[in-house]
């Protein structure tokens, strides 16, 4: 039996809720916050969660024991079976410090909330794993982990979206002093995932298998999550916080994986309530934002909120229905400025006055119709549709195209809200999920209109838009429809891309990787050619052949195999060979040295391919050498009156080492010393400016996670936009590719701070766009209430 990690909640007293009514529950939540603690109904709710939590997770350690002992029967070889057996040894000796860090990181976002954190102001996203001692691409392993869990917690959020809006609701309004949301809920997916992806890290495995535990997870946790989010949700309820925003889910539904009938059962008494439980949500939400516009409309002086009446204000004016402005807004819409100019791409964002435009067609009627007006519902509705798409309009992350053509959609979703209130509060509602999926395909498009006219992607969104201009009457159904099939277009398109990025990530990190072990061949040879006197030839053998055979070996073996010291050891030999013995034990070893030298050197240089004629020549040249030495004679490049011919040889393969980054390789007079190198590499280090460990554009340059985007901009006013595709830390290297996966630019950290800086690379905001707006909103109506206070 797996012994339970402690549930109980950081910083609270572990007393359980009562069920008091809502105000008493407000109260106490005030205290406790003040006291950087949780209220006790938050605790119990809580504690219910984890609960579940632990059981889900309970399953999958229970299900991965078997399913890689399963996987170690069926290997195709001993290797695989060794790697099934390893890896279900360390989920066995790890399992109790995963669930303990699993519940520890969970902890710390419940810890956040009682320290009244806006966590929406730190970076969210799936943490990036650095690991590096020659070459950590964020790109391969990670990028599949990256996708695994944006995955689950996609998936998450469209099966549960319902419940975890009530969730982060029923939060939000007991916490007074922390504005919840689904960026700092504790139970949002987000964090649930976040947390496992850190725990896992405890179980050392292949990436192979380490999705695999990933695919469990998904199957027994997130497919699960209803479970969770129901259990804090009807503690909540119970305890009077929204009880009727939905009503509380039944108990049998937390017996789920254990009994069909009861699941059967409840979702039937679920699909019942469906509807009505909508209506609600939809009509508590809809009032709190009238309740704010009413606020905003008192102090006029403080909002952009257009304040008075749409339409007459006489005292007998007739109140238009509903479906009377339905139709109005089709035949305002029908009136606008044909499609051509949009199709083109020659397009522009512009503000298009709904109010204005209702009001001017009440008054041009009012001689046969008389005189009417909007209700105020209908128009807080207007007012609230037209500063979401201000804030579209004015948002900087999207090319201007892009807005243009989401900025035409104003009309066909004003008609979507004014007959259904639940756009504002449905985060699944298929509406603004394909207004989302839009802005989403679009941030990576240029601002260039000739680039645009080939791009499908945005031929897509342009075709996408004018299908609901010209077809949207009154049936959602088509949003859905349309929703669809851009998600399998997109799809495909990422599925392309995808294809070019990982070509480019590989190629760049082949790229790295061989620069890497071409600095480190050079960083050896001139470690030991340092302060010495060689020959020629022994030069020549050495930046003309052997740095190959290194590189050769490091790239295949690595710097911590045999092969790697002994062709590091054929150095030593080379130098020790054309270096008089001081003795005659020295002379005894260098005449056993030099055959096996001979034959290290040109299997080594045959490994490479090395041109035979030029190999036998300088062989010839070194045992000539060796002979001299051997005899007793003072070989030349030894002998003082002589001009050492090696000088100009060393001096050329320092400008390559200079080039690659390496510690050059200084001549002075025949000798190469440690201070003319450190020398001579500080004055060929031409680099940016350090910036201080604590610089903000530092931190932030650092913080940029794979799959970020950003915009680039250059002396001329042209921009580019790009995303992280890859940090290959080893050589400290950001790989940046367009919406297609080809490479656009490449920085280092401290390249991308100053860029930053300099306002030369702005990051770029690819959340849910509707959701930004519609809580930018909310904020603004919040402040301009507070300060009427």
């Amino acid at each position: 039996m797996t012994q339970k990690p402690d549930l109980r909640c950081v910083g609270g007293n572990g007393m359980p809720g009562s069920n008091q009514g809502s105000t008493g529950t407000n109260q106490d939540s005030e205290l406790s916050m003040k006291a950087g603690t949780l209220p006790a109904v938050l605790m119990k709710a809580r504690r219910a969660a984890l609960e579940e939590l632990l059981q889900s997770l309970t399953d999958v350690f229970d299900k991965a024991d078997d399913t890689f002992f399963e996987y170690a029967e069926k290997a195709a070889s001993d290797q695989d079976k060794d790697d099934y057996l390893e890896t279900m040894r360390q989920i066995r000796l790890n399992r109790k410090e995963v669930e303990r860090k699993f519940f520890q990181q969970i902890n710390g976002v419940f810890k956040e909330l009682t320290q009244q954190q806006a966590i929406e102001e730190k970076p969210v996203g799936l943490e990036s794993i650095s690991s590096l001692d020659s070459l950590s691409l964020v790109e391969n392993d990670d990028l599949e982990m990256d996708v695994a869990l944006e995955g689950m917690i996609s998936k998450a959020k469209t099966k549960f979206g319902d419940r975890i809006y009530q969730l982060s609701a029923r939060l939000d309004a007991m916490l007074f002093h922390v504005t919840v949301n689904d960026k700092n809920n504790p139970f949002h997916p987000t964090h649930i995932c976040n947390a496992f992806r850190h725990a896992a890290d405890e179980i050392d495995c292949d990436i192979k298998n380490r999705l695999v535990i990933f695919k469990l997870f998904d199957k027994y946790v997130i497919s699960r999550y209803d479970l969770v989010l129901d259990a804090a949700n009807s503690i909540l309820a119970e305890a009077g916080i929204l009880p009727d925003l939905k009503g509380s889910p039944a108990t049998s539904r937390r017996s789920e994986r254990r009994s069909a009938s009861a699941l059967s059962d409840t979702q039937q008494g679920t699909t019942e309530t469906t509807k009505e439980v909508a209506r609600q949500a939809a009509s508590e939400l809809f009032g709190q934002l009238q309740t704010l516009l009413a606020s905003a409309r008192s102090v006029p002086m403080v909002t952009d909120v257009v304040v008075g009446t749409i339409g007459s204000e006489a005292h007998n004016a007739r109140e238009v229905s509903n479906d009377e402005l339905f139709e109005l807004l089709t035949r305002i819409q029908q009136s606008q400025p044909g499609d051509q100019e949009l199709l083109s791409g020659y397009v522009q964002p512009v503000r298009f006055n709904v109010r204005e435009a209702v009001a001017n067609v009440l008054q041009t009627r009012e001689s046969k119709a008389g005189p009417e007006r909007v209700g105020q519902a209908d128009s807080d509705v207007i007012n609230l549709v037209a500063m979401l798409f201000d804030f579209i309009l004015d948002d900087e992350n999207l090319p201007i195209p892009v807005k243009a053509i989401i900025g035409r959609l104003q009309i066909p979703y004003l008609k979507l809200a004014v007959q259904d209130y639940s756009f504002f509060n449905r985060g699944a509602h298929p509406a603004r999920k394909l207004l989302n999926e839009l802005a989403r395909a679009g941030i990576g498009l240029s601002d260039d209109v000739d680039q645009l006219q080939k791009d499908l992607v945005f031929k897509k969104i342009q075709q996408t838009s004018q299908r609901i201009l010209n077809e949207f009457q009154k049936e959602p159904e088509l949003f859905e429809a349309l929703l669809q099939d851009f998600s399998q277009f997109m799809q495909t398109e990422a599925r392309r891309a995808q294809m070019i990025e990982q070509r480019t990530k590989a190629a760049e990190e082949g790229k790295a990787k061989t620069e890497l072990a071409e600095k480190i061949a050079m960083e050896t040879v001139r470690k030991r050619l340092d302060g010495r006197t060689v020959p020629e030839v022994v030069v020549r053998l050495l930046t003309d052949g052997w740095m190959g055979v290194l590189k050769l070996v490091f790239l295949k073996y690595g710097p911590e195999s045999n092969n790697w010291m002994g062709a590091v050891k054929t150095i030593d030999h080379l130098l020790f060979s054309v270096t008089p013995p001081r003795d005659e034990i020295a002379r005894k070893k260098l005449f056993n040295v030099v055959p096996v030298l001979l034959k290290n050197l040109r299997q080594g240089l045959n490994s490479v391919s090395f041109n035979p004629f030029e190999m036998g020549e300088m062989l010839t040249e070194l045992e000539q050498v060796q002979m001299q030495i051997l005899r007793g004679e003072t070989p030349g490049h030894l002998d003082d009156r002589r001009v050492d011919p090696a000088k100009d040889l060393v001096a050329a393969v320092t400008e390559d080492m200079e080039r690659m980054g390496a510690s050059p390789v200084i001549p002075a007079r025949s000798k190469i010393t440690q201070l003319d190198s450190a020398k001579a590499a500080k004055k060929a280090a031409v680099q940016l400016p350090a910036l201080a460990d604590d610089d903000p554009y530092l931190l932030s340059a650092g913080r940029i996670n794979v799959g970020t985007w950003l915009e680039f901009r250059n002396d001329t006013g042209v921009k580019t936009r790009c995303k992280l595709a890859a940090h290959i830390k080893s050589a400290d290297k950001m790989i940046f590719v367009n919406r297609t996966g080809v490479k656009i630019d490449e920085k280092s950290t401290l390249g991308l701070a100053h860029a930053l800086k300099n306002a030369e690379v702005v990051v770029l905001e690819d959340s849910q766009l509707f959701d930004r707006a519609l809580q930018n909103v909310i904020g603004n109506l919040r402040k301009v209430k507070q300060a009427n206070l």
